[in-house]
């Protein structure tokens, strides 16, 4: 029969940094009026509470690729408005059909973005 092992409590870490990095470390330490290890446990927890909050934060490829294709279906029309005889007239009659369809993907965009940060 085998025993169960003990829950580790606490972990060993070991980095090798150049000698710029180690001499600002120390430094910092020393004004903190702190030790190596407890500077590197701040640091490590702080990053590690910042990238959890962050999380949910940042825009997911979909979206940014929906706002992309927005843009470009902008570009498109400005340009057959200037380019194309009666460019102004067949860009306003298509305009509206775009303009409502763009307004649908941003309004599906935000609402996948909500359910995201939820």
């Amino acid at each position: 029969m085998t025993q169960g092992v003990a829950p580790v409590r606490d972990w060993q870490l070991r980095v090798r940094v150049d000698a710029e990095v180690r001499t600002a470390v120390l430094a910092l330490a020393k004004r903190r009026h702190s030790s190596l290890s407890q500077l590197v446990r701040d640091v490590l927890a702080r990053e590690l509470n910042e990238a959890q909050s962050n999380a949910g934060r940042l825009p997911d490829e979909s979206a940014i690729r929906e706002m992309a294709i927005l843009i470009a279906v902008e570009l498109v029309l400005k340009l057959q408005e200037a380019t194309v005889p009666g460019g102004p007239t067949l860009s306003r009659r298509l305009l509206e059909d775009a303009a409502r369809a763009a307004i649908a993907r941003v309004e599906m965009v935000e609402l996948s973005l909500q359910k995201a940060t939820r």
